[in-house]
């Protein structure tokens, strides 16, 4: 098999793993993984990959994606305030889609309040990642929320949501 046709048939599988919160970016064993999450309070969020010192640009990547997450599910939620220009690390360019698209927030949804479960990232080299979100809104499975990032001067900004 070559290189790219292994690449082929690699992308989805991973891609598959981080779209299901399930990709573990490095190898930490299993008992620096659970001490690191039983001294963490009950009510955090962080994914645990992003606590390793070992990952580079990913805490960085994490922080920007969840500032995103922040204002973005505020707005899609209908919340009273929330505004497409208080939607943190965004790109100029994705915050023009979305105020163009317009979408509406339907009565149902405006009742509930979403929360964001997990933030697993994958870095697509120095200066692109893959950003996947584990958000619950009702007592029904979590829904994935996948979003692309990229390094500018000023930080972290994500770029287009949606998947690969």
């Amino acid at each position: 098999m070559t290189r790219t046709s292994a690449a082929i048939v690699a992308a989805p599988i991973v891609v598959g793993f981080a779209l299901a919160g399930g990709l573990v970016l490095l190898g930490a064993d299993d008992e620096q993984t659970q001490s690191r999450q039983s001294n963490r309070p009950a009510t955090s969020e962080r994914a645990p990959e992003a606590e390793s010192s070992h990952v580079g640009e990913l805490p960085a990547v994490e922080a920007a994606a969840r500032r995103f997450l922040s204002g973005y599910l505020r707005v899609t939620y209908g919340k009273p305030g929330a505004t497409i220009d208080g939607i943190e690390s965004a790109a100029p360019r994705l915050l023009k889609s979305l105020e163009s698209s317009g979408a509406r927030v339907t009565p149902a949804q405006a009742q509930r309040t979403p929360h964001i479960q997990r933030v697993a990232v994958i870095a697509k080299g120095t200066v692109t990642a893959l950003a996947t979100a584990q958000i619950k809104d009702t007592s029904s499975p979590p829904y994935p929320l996948s979003f692309h990032l990229q390094k500018t001067a000023s930080g972290w900004v994500v770029t287009r949501i949606g998947g690969p």
